[in-house]
């Protein structure tokens, strides 16, 4: 997997806690339908969670919409915020492995007849 070249820009931040807030609505809601209806909460869970979630959605998404925007033209324009250290790529092996193989013989790869592979 490769590793992300820049830190997320403010607005990907802002989305976790805005749809945290969506998800407590959420579940606020469905304990206001097991509660007492005479509750406070369910009364105004009742009178209000139509409007709180259409405008907490509205958020979540103008935010998500706003974040991959920016990003596509930053990267397209390479302004990139702050780079990361990059990750060492691994190299493929190459040339005879039998001379840098550390695992133990047990755990070796051997042809039918015994003989290691790369002996010939």
């Amino acid at each position: 997997m490769k590793h992300p070249r820049t830190k997320p820009s403010l607005l990907f931040r802002l989305i976790v806690p805005a749809t945290f807030v969506f998800i407590l609505t959420v579940l606020s809601l469905v304990a206001s339908i097991f509660s007492d209806p005479e509750s406070p909460q369910a009364a105004w869970m009742d009178k209000n969670a139509d409007a709180l979630l259409l405008w907490e959605l509205v958020v979540v998404m103008v935010l998500a919409i706003l974040a991959m925007a920016i990003d596509r033209i930053r990267t397209l324009k390479g302004l990139d915020e702050e780079r990361l250290p990059q990750a060492p790529e691994s190299q493929p092996p190459t040339g005879n492995t039998a001379a840098t193989d550390t695992s133990p013989p047990n755990l070796r790869m051997t042809r039918n007849d015994g003989r290691s592979p790369q002996t010939d």
